[in-house]
Formats: C-alpha cells, structure tokens, sequence
C-alpha cells in the first residue's frame, strides 16, 4: 500500500533516528527528502552493548538481514571486577516469570547476603504492593536511593555505581533515582533473555548505517549534503518551507529533525524559544563526553568478555577474541570522567595497559599494542535530577514538526535502542498506525 503522492516527508540528518524514519517510511510510499550537514553527523567511532531487552534495535536488525549474520555475537555476561581481585559475573537464569531475576540476583556474589536481602526484601514488598515506589524519585539521586533501600557503601561502590555507568553513562551520585529504576528494571526484571548482552562493534554500527542509506537509495531516496545550515521558515503554527543553502525551497506534508538537541536549537527563531519550554528546555540538556582506547594482544579467554570496573579510570573492558582465538581486541571505556577523558594519548595508553595488567595478569605489557583512540563529545545525555523533565516527546508545539533521538523522551538512556523508539514513534505519528 502506497500513500498519496501529497504525503512528503523532510528531515535533517542522517543519525540512526533519521534512517530508521525514513527506511521505515520509504517502504510505505512516502516521498522523502534527507538533508545533511556536517555539524549534524553521528559519531560512530565506538561500540555498544546489545542488551536482550532492547526489541526495537533487535527488530531492526533482523530487517536487514545481510547484517544478521555479522551482529549475532555470543551472549556475554556482565562481569565485575571487585577490589580483591575477583571477577563475579551476573548470570540470567531460564526460570519462568520472576523466578529467574530472584535466582540471578540470590546467586549474584558480588553483593553481599545482606545487600541481596536488602534488596529481595525491597522488590518482594514493591511486588506484594504493600509498599510503592516513592513519588520523589526525580527528585533523589540514585545513590542516597540505594542507601534508602539497604544497599551498602561497597555495594554502591563496587556494584550499582559501575552498572549504571554501563547502562546509562552517568555517574551514581548524579543519576536521578527515577532513571536509575527505568534503566534497571528492563534488563534485570523483565524476561529471562533481557539481560543477555552482545556487541555491536564499531565497525558493526558503521554498516548498519550504510546498509539504511543503501536500502534507502536502492527505493530512489537520496541524501542533500549541505555546506551551509539550512534556513526553516515557521509560519503561525506550522513549517512552511526549508530554504537550501543554495536558495532551493523544499515543502513537505511533514517535517522531521532527527539531529542534536544542541543543533536543533541553531534552527530555531527566538519567538520559538521564548514561547514553547519544549524549546528552550534544550538549552538545559547537557550531554556527557567519552573515551575508548583499543589495544590489541593476546587473547585472554576464547569467548567475548565485558568486565565492568569500579572505581576512578576506565569503567568497562570489553574483550573480543580473533577467529583464531590467539590475540583480542581490548576496548577500554570512560564516560563523563573528565580527569580521565581529558588525559594525553601517552597517558590513556599506559593507563590501559596497567587495567589490563590488573585484570589479566598473564598479559605482558610489552604485548599490548594500541590501535585508536575515539574522543566522542556527546556520548550520553546527562540524567541528573530534572533532566526528565527537559527531555522532549516527538511531537513538539509546531504542528508538523516532529524530533527524533536518543536524547529524546523515550525512557530509555542514549542508546541505539532509544533512537529507534524515538524513530517508531514518529512513523506511527506520522502513518496513524504502528510501524
């Protein structure tokens, strides 16, 4: 089924969120107009986690098929390392319904038998629903939130802080205690398969996004690069055109940004700003930067690890072994750590070299060698308390223009699986029906 010729779509960017929107909309017969602009670009440099709760992005996958067969890593347990050296690994069970989290988290050794108990007592008196979640979660940050349900300073410390850090990028004396809960509930209370956890490399990441642009350009879409920021023309309480850099209007049913809060905000007038607070709100978003550094060396184990750290440093190991299993790629990665983010290439590197040495004592040194380096400015959007708040809904004041993002209202942190919520949501907009 084919939409009307009338019905058009424009939208600025080529993020993930643009490109689900647009192949999901493309299929449907809609004609579509992408804009690019440097400025706007993904950074695509690092990996990402793959959790079994995140549908959307699994989904996607599984739409393209050609990619299959290259993002289908084993399943990785997550991994703590703890000051005393251990590494204790949290295991998803196969028992139906809430069995499995309550055998997962009884078996967990990372946390202390009070701090299991604590927290069993907790859940188990949330579910009986002889106690509710406190309204003031927004309001709290995760960390005195822990404290308040029994959890230890160790606990907090060498468990909870290097998990959220994993799951959302923030830090847990930052991070609100309301998407602390969003972020954990879905992984770890949901079904048996939700914490299981692949990688999507960096590489990976890249031809997904060029096999969107493929399929794309295969049903006749194609990509308007831009040397100079476009200029929208809002009317009363709608976008009547976007004027191109080389003075070309282009009009459209709907409108669709799917870049940068922070970019989205140059295109805008004042009067837009001044009016709405789902505008000016914005300018309160804060994004968090992050580091990644790959070494290469001797492979540590035959199968994909991602160890997760606590403490001042890198926060996570990720490990994946070569076809042969004799040498791995060790990705180590910081988020919002800005004494360690913004430390030189020479220091980053020996730093990488001493956690790995930490972690793998057998490695030597002498047999790490780096291979890159990835700054990434706008890893993950700052939770802290009132951010949920600022976060905007896809549909925005202007009656045809809609925002897509990671960094948009969806529950869920920055993430892939968060882009392409937002991108479904603005396709049911604007279809009227579920993509």
């Amino acid at each position: 089924m084919t939409t009307p010729p009338a019905e058009s779509v424009v939208i600025l960017g080529t993020s993930l969120a643009s490109l689900v929107v647009a192949y999901e909309l493309a299929r449907q017969g809609y004609r579509l107009t992408l804009i690019e602009h440097p400025s706007w670009a993904d950074d695509l440099s690092a990996s990402e986690p793959i959790l079994g709760c995140h549908r959307e992005l699994q989904a996607l996958l599984d739409a393209l098929p050609e990619l299959e067969r290259t993002t289908r890593a084993p399943a990785t347990p997550l991994e703590f390392f703890l000051p005393d050296g251990r590494i204790v690994s949290y295991r998803p069970t196969t028992l139906p319904g809430s069995l499995h989290w309550i055998a997962g988290l009884v078996r967990f050794r990372g946390l202390s038998w009070n701090d299991r108990w604590q927290l069993l007592s907790y859940l188990e008196r949330i579910w009986e629903q002889e106690i509710s979640a406190p309204t003031t979660l927004d309001q709290r940050t995760a960390d005195a939130w822990l404290a308040s349900i029994g959890q230890s300073q160790p606990a907090r410390d060498q468990i909870w802080s290097p998990l959220v850090r994993f799951l959302t990028g923030n830090a847990l004396t930052d991070l609100s205690a309301a998407s602390c809960a969003r972020a954990l509930a879905p992984p770890f209370l949901t079904d048996a398969r939700a914490a299981s956890c692949a990688r999507l490399s960096s590489s990976q990441r890249q031809d997904l996004h060029h096999r969107l642009k493929t399929a794309l350009s295969t049903l006749g879409i194609h990509v308007l690069a831009q040397a100079d920021l476009p200029h929208i023309q809002f009317g009363q309480h709608r976008i009547d055109h976007v004027r191109l850099c080389d003075g070309h209007r282009i009009q459209a049913t709907w409108y669709l940004s799917g870049i940068p809060h922070h970019a989205l905000l140059k295109l805008l007038p004042d009067r837009l700003l001044t009016r709405y607070g789902y505008f000016s709100q914005l300018s309160d978003l804060t994004d968090l930067p992050a580091i990644s550094v790959h070494l290469t060396g001797s492979a540590p184990a035959a199968i994909p690890r991602l160890v997760l750290l606590p403490g001042q440093g890198f926060q996570s190991v990720a490990v994946v072994s070569a076809a042969d299993s004799s040498s791995a790629l060790f990705e180590l990665s910081a988020v919002g750590d800005l004494p360690v983010i913004e430390r030189t290439e020479a220091d980053l590197i020996n730093l990488a070299k001493q956690e790995l040495q930490r972690l793998f004592p057998a490695i030597r040194a002498t047999a790490l060698h780096p291979t890159a380096i990835h700054r990434r400015p706008h890893a993950a959007l700052s939770l802290k308390a009132g951010t949920a708040i600022l976060r905007p809904i896809q549909q925005s004041p202007v009656q045809n223009l809609l925002v897509a993002g990671s960094w948009t209202d969806t529950g869920w942190p920055t993430s892939s699986e968060s882009a392409v919520v937002s991108a479904r949501r603005c396709v049911t907009a604007i279809t009227g029906s579920p993509s």
